[in-house]
């Protein structure tokens, strides 16, 4: 993680970096990063505390995610900067103001008109349509107890091309003047989002090109720091953290079935699933990346380095990884050769530092869980 920051701060200057809490919101890892001057990507109201412990200024905060209720916003009004997802959200949060009797100042997550690869703009779940923007301009001048002060868009992650990440950082800062000019707005910060990518095969990825991003970045801001004097931050993702981490589990039983041998794993998909989800792509035929929707939990069928801890060389033996889940999508790896194992023997995954342990329906995004209830009459509900 020290490498990692250092290669952020030493190649970016004048921008600053927004650690993403989902990405691995393990408290020192917070800290961590809050120790390097980071600030935060919160995706939940609870990621917005988890900042504020680690030691997070306000200031240093934003909190952007879809779905945002009034009861979220008010719990994060002044703990952080508030990026409204949507027209509803922004209504909300005008309203809330109201009662509140101030002026709130409001981010604003734009679904731009232009795609990563420098294609047109497409559907998605995330921010306001840049097109519906312009068509409710009525609707955000009514807005009179909030101030737009930031953008913030964010359209892929683990991109390895530098230049297409240049060309559409160079498009956010177009229409970041754009708007501006358009709407009066006083823009204090520009958020690019993440993207940024690791590598995870050695023998597929290519690393990201960052001198020529950095000098990218260095010429950009040179052009538009006159007009549009905001402050620039990048989210880091999984770059700061994604090599930094190993999962480690138990072999408990080793088992042959007509040909195949099986090596049993204490944990395997409910202990770290992006392996799991690999391995049942690979073995639906699916290896290279697929759309942007996949991540975070697909990235390749080769994203992960499987190994026996103290044991290399030799000869090798081809096995199937499972774990101890009643179900046949519990794999952690298929038709791997690795070093003759034995009941008692750790399996290493690398690359396990980001959406790892909080990587499932309940804990990503450190979001509430859904109750359950159990009704025995209309009257009695017993709830937990």
């Amino acid at each position: 993680m020290e490498d990692q920051a250092d290669i952020l701060l030493n190649n970016f200057s004048g921008f600053d970096f927004l650690y993403s809490i989902k990405t691995n919101p393990f408290p020192p890892v917070v800290r961590f990063a809050a120790s390097r001057g980071f600030g935060a990507d919160a995706a939940s109201a609870a990621e917005v505390d988890l900042a504020l412990a680690a030691g997070m200024a306000p200031a240093n905060i934003f909190y952007s995610t879809p779905g945002k209720t009034k009861a979220d916003l008010e719990s994060s009004l002044g703990k952080a900067h508030i990026i409204a997802d949507s027209l509803h959200e922004l209504e909300l949060l005008d309203q809330l103001a109201a009662e509140k009797r101030m002026t709130v100042p409001a981010g604003l997550r734009v679904n731009p008109d232009f795609s990563l690869s420098g294609g047109p703009g497409v559907s998605g779940k995330f921010g306001i349509d840049l097109e519906i923007i312009y068509e409710q301009r009525d609707f955000l001048q009514s807005l009179k107890n909030i101030t737009i002060e930031g953008l913030h868009i964010h359209l892929r992650s683990q991109v390895l091309n530098s230049q297409a990440l240049a060309g559409y950082y160079a498009a956010i800062f177009d229409l970041a003047v754009s708007l501006k000019r358009d709407f009066g707005w006083n823009l204090g910060y520009i958020n690019f989002g993440g993207g940024l990518g690791i590598v995870y095969s050695a023998s597929e990825d290519q690393p990201l090109d960052i001198p020529f991003l950095s000098g990218e970045c260095t010429s950009l801001w040179a052009k538009y720091k006159d007009e549009l004097k905001a402050r620039l931050m990048i989210e880091t993702g999984r770059f700061l953290v994604g090599k930094a981490g190993d999962y480690h589990t138990p072999i408990v039983d080793i088992k042959v079935s007509r040909g195949r041998k099986y090596l049993v794993v204490r944990s395997g998909l409910n202990g770290f699933m992006r392996p799991s989800i690999a391995a049942l792509m690979a073995g639906s035929g699916v290896n290279g990346p697929l759309t942007k929707s996949a991540e975070p939990l697909f990235t390749s069928a080769r994203a992960f380095e499987v190994s026996i801890v103290g044991k290399s060389g030799g000869g090798t033996e081809t096995v199937d990884i499972v774990g101890s889940l009643c179900t046949a999508t519990d794999i952690l790896a298929l038709d791997i050769d690795l070093p003759q194992a034995a009941i008692g023997d750790i399996i290493r995954v690398g690359n396990a530092g980001s959406y790892a342990y909080t990587l499932s329906p309940l804990l990503f995004s450190s979001h509430q869980p859904p109750m359950q209830i159990f009704m025995n009459s209309p009257d009695n509900l017993i709830m937990e």
